[in-house]
């Protein structure tokens, strides 16, 4: 299989459905209407921007 390019939508949906899978096998619940913390995003962000 070769390079294929993908949205940023497509990349966020695919985060969004392995993010909940992962819960699922943990047995916890990722709430519809989750937003994250300030300082997640702030740690996100900095990964985001070692890459």
């Amino acid at each position: 299989m070769g390079k294929r390019d993908i949205s940023a939508a497509a990349r966020r949906n695919l985060a969004v459905r392995s993010t909940k899978a992962s819960a699922r096998l943990e047995r916890r619940v990722v709430p519809a209407g989750h937003v994250r913390s300030a300082e997640v995003a702030r740690f996100v962000a900095s990964l985001r921007a070692k890459t």
